[in-house]
């Protein structure tokens, strides 16, 4: 039982959920929430007018008829809800704590009124760890198990990048979220989620290239600011001051030239006291923003999937239709998909055709040992009758006895 409450004041801090007293006022009105305090002639009640709108208010006691108390397993319940949905892209270590807390609940309240309920919420956390622990995943609130994510790997890496892309874009870390798009526009033109980021790079560019102009127009007086705050400093400060600034513009130096010439990277990580890498980056703006706009007028049928042909090679290779899957895979390599997708399916489908010609050899070396051996059998038949026969003959010629 101990453990129980270590796991329920754990799960207290990660999901936090008040709990709801019930105030029944004498005209019969009721309020959920919770009394935060009371003096001698009233009650000060936080109500939830929602499950996320809360309101306080001053409820004198001769307008309350009761208040309920909720119940030890009511709260413990409320936390136990909160354990689902879990987020997507979960590893499933992740789920062995609350799988743990669900488990605990159950065996605590085994007759409780939320049974059904807690016992569906543990099947739920089991189903979704037990697909994540076989190598699948939780993407859009979906399970995918892990023979679907080698068959819809080039959709689901697409997705992946779309998804960084916007996240890393809502954090204004804007040149790594370009970044991803680079990659989704060189390697994945064909996916729907290119097709569905086009206008989100377009919105990423045109705010990214607002910052990089602002902190061009302003880089002077930033400068100069920077110079004249170092110079009011003590020397020794100013002298720690200028060999770390020194020390951060050495490693952004070259952390640029590793981008630049070892990574070739389009979108440089700006120092916003560095010219050079910001311009760099805006000249990159209106680059890509052109090419951006071009996309956006392109009519959407000109844009071919290559995700459907690549789950049908998939399946044709699953129903041993080895030609079927050449003929995708052909069909693929028009598409210009990054090579290791062409190569995973090609290793894929030679492996099945090893396979294939080692079973039909296996089964021409076995029917041929059958035929061998049922040659055998014949000859033997045959020498067997023809020895009988020649017995009866012998017989036959015996004269009669007297």
């Amino acid at each position: 039982m101990c453990n129980y409450w270590k796991i329920l004041c754990l799960t207290a801090m990660l999901y936090q959920s008040a709990h709801a007293d019930t105030i029944v006022l004498k005209t019969g009105k009721t309020h959920e929430g919770r009394v935060i305090s009371e003096d001698a002639t009233s009650y000060l009640f936080e109500i939830n007018v929602t499950s996320s709108i809360k309101d306080e208010r001053r409820i004198p006691k001769d307008h309350v008829k009761e208040i309920i108390k909720e119940s030890i397993e009511s709260k413990d319940f409320k936390r136990i809800s909160a354990l689902v949905p879990m987020r997507d892209l979960q590893p499933a270590a992740a789920y062995t704590k609350r799988i743990e807390i669900a488990k605990s609940f159950i065996t605590k309240f085994p007759k409780s009124k939320h049974g059904a309920a807690a016992k569906k919420i543990l099947s739920t956390l089991e189903k979704e760890h037990q697909t994540i622990s076989d190598g699948g995943i939780k993407l859009d609130g979906q399970l995918i198990s892990h023979s679907d994510i080698e068959a819809n790997a080039y959709d689901i890496h697409a997705s992946l990048l779309l998804r960084d892309m916007e996240r890393l874009s809502a954090a204004r870390r804007y040149h790594e979220a370009l970044r991803k798009w680079e990659t989704l526009d060189s390697d994945y033109r064909n996916s729907t989620s290119f097709r569905n980021g086009i206008p989100t790079a377009k919105r990423i560019i045109q705010t990214y290239q607002i910052s990089l102009k602002l902190l061009l127009d302003t880089l002077d007086t930033r400068i100069a600011a920077r110079k004249s705050a170092i110079d009011s400093m003590n020397a020794n400060d100013r002298e720690r001051t200028e060999i770390v600034l020194a020390e951060q513009q050495k490693r952004h130096a070259i952390l640029v030239e590793k981008e630049k010439t070892n990574l070739r990277l389009k979108w440089l990580t700006v120092d916003p006291y560095d010219k050079a890498s910001i311009d760099h980056n805006y000249r990159q703006t209106a680059t890509t923003l052109k090419s951006i706009t071009s996309l956006s007028n392109t009519n959407a049928k000109e844009l071919k999937l290559a995700g459907p042909t690549y789950r049908d090679a998939w399946a044709a290779l699953a129903k041993g239709d080895l030609d079927g899957a050449e003929l995708h895979l052909k069909n693929l390599r028009s598409l210009r998909l990054p090579e290791r997708y062409i190569t995973t399916l090609q290793t894929k489908l030679q492996e099945k055709r090893d396979a294939k010609t080692e079973a039909d050899k296996k089964a021409k070396q076995e029917a041929a040992e059958e035929k061998l051996r049922q040659s055998k059998l014949d000859k033997e038949a045959a020498e067997k009758a023809a020895k009988e026969g020649k017995k009866g003959n012998a017989n036959k010629k015996r004269p009669a006895k007297p």
